[in-house]
């Protein structure tokens, strides 16, 4: 699953080059998916799908199913509550992932966001309100311009993350209860 997905470019990629995974895509916003839903049919890719929830109100019926969760560049609501550590973020989260599932969040704050610059350190100091939800901190770094390509993010690229901002990646383990 990639949270945050936008037009949910990530997930056709990961459908396109793993017909055995099934990706969804989830957004708040419908326009983005809306476009990445017609690609995904015009490309006949099967095992897709493209979802309009918010974090905070996923659909029940998608708890503990997720191998994976991924997140690239959150902005308003899911970043604020990623990077506060936020239950009523966090929480859901950790509702979709199966035990031993992990998931990736690629972060990347300047003082507009209302945070100063994300750096590894903050995410540490966050790994508490994680791991209250049973997500247990396995790395945080500052991500590679590698790791950063590698996620497709057209946002990245608005954000200029690789050239004028740093981003970080954080990964974490879903406890297996």
């Amino acid at each position: 699953m990639d949270l945050g997905a936008g037009d949910g470019g990530y997930v056709l990629h990961r459908a396109r080059t793993d017909p055995d995974t099934y990706a969804i895509a989830i957004d708040a916003s419908p326009d983005g998916l809306a476009s990445g839903a017609w690609r995904a049919k015009r490309a006949r890719v099967a095992n897709a799908a493209f979802l309009v929830a918010a974090v905070e109100r996923l659909p029940r019926e998608l708890a503990w199913v997720a191998d994976e969760v991924t997140i690239h560049f959150p902005w308003g609501s899911l970043l604020r509550g990623l990077v506060d550590g936020s239950g009523s973020v966090i929480g859901p989260i950790a509702s979709l992932m199966k035990g031993g599932a992990e998931l990736r969040v690629l972060m990347s704050t300047v003082d507009r966001d209302g945070f100063a610059e994300l750096d590894p350190s903050v995410v540490n100091s966050r790994c508490g309100a994680y791991s209250e939800h049973g997500l247990r901190l396995i790395d945080a770094d500052w991500a590679s311009n590698a790791v950063v390509a590698a996620s497709g993010s057209a946002w990245a690229k608005r954000l200029g993350v690789g050239r004028a901002r740093r981003a970080v990646i954080a990964r974490y383990r879903r406890d297996a209860t």
